[in-house]
């Protein structure tokens, strides 16, 4: 057995060295006692520890089953020494997604996941419910308050010194100038918002040659606003419609020259007609638009749609049990309009007569 030794009761630092040096002693003058399934000398000995990581190659996480530590025994009495041989890039097998989070491997391997030796481990970890959290970023600590002067908000908490806002209860409203008339209320008004406006999502006779020619939209059928959205040519953020235009982004190509446009009597490119036979509903044209239609045989039909009407036609599953009834239009809308639209969506053949 070992000496005991005996130690004067004295602070905590003194104590632990005087026991590790009384241990040391023990040591040297003990002999190694001999143990079942551990390798050993006659001065030190070696065991394993649980599961560790050790970095392949690749650049991921292998698994690995054991870990040589070395030190002196003297019956249940051991200290640990670090060995002399240069150490290897070790991480601990660990379902935490922090690569930083520690050195030390797990010594039971009940504990979280468990693979098999020479499994790669991601670099990332391993997916675990003691791991979910939210991006970075997506929670920020509350700003405290009163706490020194190095946290940036200490003693008078950013409020400065003194005054109304200093104080608690401070509500002052946006605009408010100590009681003299507001800078709001000196400037004279002008203008007016029209309660009767309407908003319009634009689109050009060019884009729907574009999409004709592509097959984007069928030509043969009906085509109705919800088509436009649906195809992508126009956005189902159409506020109170959609207003076909004349415009043609698409010019003549010169025959003398593939990289220059054909030019008119003015110096200005030549845009190619439009040619698609089309019968199409919207709640706006232009008179040119209207002409180019119509000069190709086609039928541009102006229909009016509510704001309800507008999200029945455009989303038809958020009515389950079926869509609203058309909307008549307003006085000041009727003589805009050629018929009210119907709902859901015709899906017809087109009717150019």
């Amino acid at each position: 057995h070992a000496p005991v030794v005996a130690m004067s009761r004295s602070s905590t630092v003194g104590a632990a060295r005087r026991l590790r040096l009384a241990l040391d002693a023990t040591v040297r003058s003990a002999a190694v006692a001999p143990r079942v399934g551990v390798q050993h000398s006659t001065a030190s000995r070696s065991w394993t520890s649980p599961i560790y990581g050790i970095r392949s190659q690749n650049g991921g996480w292998a698994a690995s089953t054991s870990r040589p530590w070395s030190g002196f025994a003297a019956g249940d009495i051991g200290t640990r020494t670090e060995s002399t041989q240069p150490e290897q890039r070790k991480r601990q097998f660990t379902t935490s997604s922090n690569s930083m989070s520690g050195g030390y491997p797990r010594y039971s391997n009940t504990i979280g996941a468990t693979v098999a030796p020479g499994t790669l481990i991601p670099k990332e970890g391993v997916l675990a419910l003691n791991n979910l959290r939210d991006n970075p970023g997506a929670r920020r600590d509350q700003v405290r308050l009163g706490r020194g002067r190095g946290s940036g908000k200490g003693k008078t908490s950013g409020r400065g010194h003194n005054g109304q806002k200093a104080r608690s209860g401070n509500a002052l409203r946006i605009g408010f100038e100590g009681g003299q008339t507001p800078l709001r209320l000196t400037l004279p008004k002008r203008g007016f918002v029209n309660p009767k406006r309407m908003q319009f999502s634009p689109v050009n006779l060019a884009d729907v040659q574009r999409f004709v020619d592509l097959g984007r939209l069928d030509a043969s059928r009906t085509i109705t606003m919800k088509h436009l959205v649906d195809s992508g040519l126009v956005d189902k953020r159409v506020g109170n419609g959609v207003k076909l235009l004349a415009k043609l982004e698409e010019f003549v190509e010169d025959p003398s020259d593939e990289t220059k446009y054909l030019l008119d009597s003015f110096g200005d490119p030549v845009a190619k007609t439009f040619t698609a036979k089309i019968d199409i509903e919207v709640s706006r044209v232009s008179v040119s638009a209207a002409q180019l239609v119509t000069q190709n045989g086609g039928r541009v039909t102006k229909v009016h749609y509510n704001r309800l009407g507008i999200r029945a036609l455009l989303k038809p599953h958020k009515f389950p049990n079926g869509p609203p009834k058309p909307a008549r239009p307003p006085v000041y809308v009727k003589q805009k309009v050629d018929r009210v639209g119907t709902l859901p969506a015709p899906e017809q053949t087109a009717n150019f007569a």
